[in-house]
């Protein structure tokens, strides 16, 4: 009998569901409150009768206010003077930008197979009032005394790089000793795709800095900061740090983060840190007076070249050592162009850098060659032609080294001391048995015949031969697993990568649409093309690989021209989407499969 209340109000409920599924759709939508002070916040407040399904719709921008995209839903069913009714509920947080009456205009609303109307609604912002003032300076002050609390500033060489062009530079994150920081959670991140930096390593801490009036922890991480896209960027770093907090209550400035738990004890929480925007100028290279052995180098720079030996016999090795000193794009710099000629066999040089690691700004990168002479007689090493692009002189410099001089020695001539007549089938003399006699030994065991045994008939021989058979076995196996894996990986993030251009495409989020589309080319294109790391590549370095295959040149004018929207997207905020991304998903995949 305990089941039977519960069974009732469960049917009594399924009959109230399917006797509304009848019922007229209606739609209201207001303000709640309709009039507010612009320092405060409304909801946006829809509410459809005589449905519970999820409508599907597009909440139309106004200008003036800021509408949030993740609505909270209420969903109820009840009887309303013996008269059943269901209704869902939808409210939007809405921020004001301006005073003065602001509408949202009506909009179509699907709901199964019906669309209906939302009403328009009109919301009125006044003008601040006293406590609005005093609540709005305190917020301000919060926030600056958080800001000051920790934060990110970076040190740039000077406002302007020009494309390709590698310098130094230097992050720091400042923590006042005040904050309770328990740990930095990440180094610092780049935000945006126009500057390409190096990997960074162990903060340099400080302590006790002064700054603002208080007293700071220093974090400095030196960094090697390279140009991609000529053009005027922003560059931001960010980073998260753990606070540990207790309550949101007892903080002097009103922020959790400003109170320190009794014996550190309490709970953590992340807290976002972001440096000042800065913009840099990225000029391209200029084309005037570019010499034709240009191959990227950018800084200044001083060569040296050695050589091991100045006299080898023909054949030998000579070694070539070519050094390049000074600050620069060491990162990228290719080796000078040093190729065989008639008196040299010149192979692909070997090449090691000393200096800082971290940035690859300053220091000495050396290029060895290996020379092989190929004919006797006083030969010249011939020079050695490094062009480079200075940034502070803007201008194109070409260095050559000095011809250097080699003995190079006939040899020795081998002579073949073995004797012209060898007989090939000479008998051996015949022993005399005159002078030989029988001497008394006891017989040896007597055997049907003599066995010999070979090579292929010994154990050891053949446990000696699988020890490197299963070696072999086992780096196949091991290479195949390490190839499978590498495979893994890359479907993995190509497929999170469409993953994340349908969701943009769902929500109508271009940014996000473009930001993933441009991953996806490097990705694609730079692995097809096994490329060593396809994130670090550029837009030109994309379409430099596309023109090497023997790609069709609409299919690269194509794909420039969706890299050029992707970047338009990232750095130019003003432009607006020209076609629809659901078609663009179908071009890209189409192009992605014509690549050779």
């Amino acid at each position: 009998m305990k089941f039977i209340p519960s069974f009732t109000f469960f049917s009594t409920f399924l009959c109230l569901i399917c006797h509304t599924q009848g019922q007229n759709l209606r739609i209201e939508s207001s303000f709640q409150p309709p009039s507010i002070t612009i320092s405060n916040n409304s909801v946006y407040k829809i509410v459809i009768f005589g449905s519970q399904e999820n409508p599907k719709g597009t909440l139309p921008q106004v200008d003036a206010l800021i509408i949030s995209n993740s609505p909270q839903t209420f969903r109820s069913a009840s009887f309303i003077n013996g008269v059943p009714s269901v209704r869902l509920e939808m409210s939007f947080q809405v921020k004001p930008k301006k005073m003065g009456k602001h509408t949202i205009p009506s909009w179509p609303l699907k709901i199964g197979a019906q669309t209906l109307q939302v009403p328009p609604c009109t919301l009125d912002v006044l003008a601040p009032n006293q406590q609005d003032k005093i609540r709005q300076n305190a917020e301000e002050k919060q926030k600056a005394d958080l800001k000051q609390a920790c934060f990110i500033e970076f040190t740039k060489p000077r406002s302007f790089l020009f494309e390709g062009e590698t310098v130094s530079g230097l992050i720091n994150l400042y923590i006042w000793d005040r904050l309770p920081v328990s740990r930095i959670e990440r180094a610092p991140q780049k935000d945006g795709d126009a500057f390409s930096l190096t990997e960074l390593g162990q903060p340099q801490e400080k302590r006790n800095q002064t700054k603002y009036n208080k007293l700071y922890t220093v974090f400095s991480w030196p960094i090697g900061l390279t140009a991609a896209i000529a053009g005027t960027h922003k560059i931001v770093f960010n980073t998260a740090v753990s606070v540990r907090v207790k309550s949101r209550g007892n903080s002097p400035f009103g922020s959790p983060f400003f109170n320190d738990p009794f014996f550190g004890f309490g709970r953590e929480e992340s807290l976002k840190v972001t440096s000042e925007p800065q913009s840099i100028v990225v000029k391209s290279l200029p084309t005037s007076d570019r010499p034709d052995s240009f191959q990227g180098a950018i800084g200044s720079f001083s060569t040296l070249s050695i050589v091991d030996s100045d006299r080898v016999s023909l054949g030998d090795p000579v070694r070539l050592f070519f050094d390049i000193e000074g600050q620069g794009n060491f990162a990228a710099m290719p080796a000078p162009n040093f190729e065989s000629n008639s008196d040299f066999k010149i192979g692909p040089p070997a090449f090691s850098f000393e200096g800082n690691e971290l940035t690859k700004h300053q220091g000495k990168q050396r290029f060895e060659y290996i020379l092989t002479p190929l004919a006797p007689g006083l030969l010249k090493i011939p020079a050695v032609s490094f062009s480079y692009f200075d940034p502070v002189k803007e201008k194109y410099f070409i260095s050559n080294s000095l011809e250097h001089p080699l003995r190079v020695d006939p040899g020795e001539t081998w002579i073949d001391t073995s004797p012209e007549d060898n007989p090939i089938n000479e008998q051996t003399k015949s022993i005399s048995t005159a002078d030989l006699f029988q001497t008394e030994n006891e017989p040896g065991e007597w055997v049907k015949k003599i066995q010999i045994k070979t090579l292929l008939d010994s154990p050891v021989f053949w446990t000696t031969q699988s020890i490197p058979l299963l070696c072999v076995c086992g780096l196949i196996f091991y290479g195949r697993k390490r190839k499978q894996t590498g495979r893994d990986i890359f479907r993995q993030k190509q497929a999170g990568l469409k993953k994340q251009m349908k969701e943009a495409i769902k929500y109508k989020d271009s940014t996000l649409f473009y930001r993933a589309t441009r991953e996806r080319l490097r990705l694609e294109i730079g692995t097809f093309y096994k490329h060593p790391n396809p994130s670090s590549l550029s837009s030109n370095e994309l379409t430099t690989l596309l023109t090497k295959g023997s790609n069709e040149d609409s299919l690269i004018s194509q794909i420039q021209d969706i890299l050029h929207i992707s970047d338009s997207h990232e750095f130019a905020e003003a432009e607006k989407d020209s076609q629809s991304l659901d078609d663009l998903l179908k071009k890209i995949n189409t192009l992605l499969k014509r690549i050779r």
